[in-house]
């Protein structure tokens, strides 16, 4: 498993909206939904990278790069030649790649020093888990976990997060990453490569619309 990290922060929506045209109908539809500018950069950014390094992965060309929905309206590549997972937080988009026999992944990025109230806590950990947070930075480290592993198997966060003990979890991992905590599931998870790529060296590998 490869993991893919743009940080996005210092990005305008205003600079990459020619780059729309790079990306499915679908995806521009989800761009343009988006109410604030942040968020829209963030859309068209994970966009265009799980396009860029599915297409890496798979040695499909860029334009050729699809999308199919799984019952729980998990993402799949059409073709089924790979397996990806994404996602964002502020300032920061990654996403997880793999070859297809891998089987099912997940990924998760969170800022290391997000705040979590008690609500929250008390409603996202387990009693072993409640035993050993101590912190907010280790309560992100069980939330990566957590979130990556319901992305693995096609849930989300909208089942119970307290039943997801990461004490059980299998190959089911986080890792330090800059200002984030990157949690990763799936075969060979502990394992996973992060790379960091930055906003322009990701942009150059394609030809925005001209204004």
């Amino acid at each position: 498993m490869d993991i893919y990290v743009v940080e996005t922060g210092a990005l305008s929506f205003a600079d990459i909206e020619g780059y729309l045209s790079c990306v499915s109908p679908a995806r521009r539809k989800a761009v343009m939904k988006k109410a604030s500018d942040c968020d829209k950069v963030q859309s068209l950014i994970g966009g265009l990278l799980l396009r860029s390094e599915l297409s890496r992965l798979t040695g499909l060309p860029i334009k050729r790069i699809g999308f199919v929905r799984g019952a729980h309206g998990k993402p799949y590549l059409y073709g089924g030649d790979a397996q990806f997972s994404l996602s964002h937080t502020k300032g920061a988009v990654c996403a997880a790649v793999a070859p297809v026999d891998a089987g099912e992944i997940g990924v998760d990025i969170e800022l290391r020093d997000r705040k979590a109230s008690d609500r929250l806590k008390e409603r996202v950990l387990s009693d072993g888990e409640s035993a050993v947070v101590k912190t907010d930075e280790d309560f992100i480290r069980v939330w990566v976990r957590k979130e990556s592993f319901l992305k693995r198997i096609g849930i989300g966060v909208s089942t119970d997060l307290k039943g997801a003990d990461t004490a059980f979890l299998p190959d089911t991992a986080d890792f330090p990453c800059g200002a984030y905590r990157i949690g990763a599931s799936g075969k060979g998870a502990a394992a996973a490569e992060i790379h960091m790529i930055s906003a322009e060296e990701l942009l150059s590998r394609f030809t925005p619309k001209s204004k």
